[in-house]
């Protein structure tokens, strides 16, 4: 009997969702809009068209709505996320703005039809591509070799599908090991790929390595890191490169706490003496 009720209600819910036509993106990529549209072939008896949208758990949740006595509304938080246009009792539809990965799911426009019941038709999104790209540029520790020396770069970028991270250089650069990339998977099923080049350079050296990074349909997306050696050494720069005189005053700085330490340990130890002491009762030998 269970089963027959379940039979028929899918049967019920097919029927329905054929007399409504519509598009929607099934696949959008991260930072883009996705769009959606309905149409109701009768809209005879139609009081409400609502847009929702079906969570991770299952639960479903209303986003928009549209009828003759309320117009449109957007419920929170859509404010700003949702767009609702053509609205009426027989066509509907919205745009998701600006796509992140909270947006993957399935929306579901309804119509409420009396007295028939609601006919709906749903439509499931999948977010792909690059949310974020870092760099990074340092020198690994070790002095000047032969007037030159090497300079690390650094690239990770997260997506979905893993991304992938290839390197291009200003000039014919010598690479002390073969790039390799390193992926990791997030909770929010996005991948993280991280990867390492290390360039050897010399003196006034002025260029650039790139970070190619290709992930879903987006095509490559080019982050370039700048390194000169005049600029980021010699003339004291930043972003994250160490020059010779910090090296020396960063060692001398550790030097002189690791010494401070050494010092208030031996200073310890040197009064927990003096109060063992104190605490030994004299003991007086009798001469008989």
């Amino acid at each position: 009997m269970w089963r027959r009720t379940v039979l028929v209600s899918a049967l019920l819910l097919k029927a329905a969702s054929l007399q409504i036509t519509g598009y929607g993106d099934t696949t959008a990529d991260y930072g883009e809009d996705a769009h959606y549209k309905c149409e109701l072939r009768n809209q005879t008896g139609v009081r409400q068209v609502t847009w929702q949208r079906r969570l991770r758990d299952h639960t479903i949740e209303n986003v928009a709505s549209y009828s003759k006595w309320h117009g449109q509304q957007i419920n929170q938080p859509y404010q700003g996320k949702v767009m609702l246009s053509e609205t009426s009792l027989s066509s509907a539809s919205i745009t998701l703005k600006n796509l992140t990965w909270e947006d993957e799911s399935c929306y579901i426009c309804l119509f409420n039809v009396y007295p028939e019941g609601s006919k709906k038709k749903q439509t499931c999104l999948r977010v792909q591509g690059i949310s974020e790209v870092q760099t990074k540029v340092y020198r690994p520790s070790g002095g000047l070799v032969d007037r030159t020396m090497p300079v690390m770069f650094s690239c990770s970028a997260t997506g979905k599908p893993e991304p992938t991270i290839h390197w291009l250089f200003s000039q014919d650069d010598t690479s002390l090991h073969q790039p390799v990339v390193a992926t990791v998977a997030n909770g929010d099923h996005t991948f993280t790929s991280s990867s390492n080049v290390t360039l050897i350079v010399s003196r006034g050296w002025k260029g650039h390595a790139d970070c190619v990074v290709y992930s879903g349909s987006q095509g490559q997306r080019i982050k370039r890191i700048s390194f000169s050696w005049d600029a980021d050494l010699e003339e004291g720069g930043t972003g994250g490169i160490l020059s010779q005189t910090d090296l020396v005053l960063l060692t001398v700085g550790v030097a002189a706490v690791m010494a401070l330490i050494l010092m208030v340990g031996i200073g310890v130890k040197i009064r927990k003496r003096e109060k063992e002491y104190r605490k030994t009762p004299n003991v007086e030998m009798e001469v008989e």
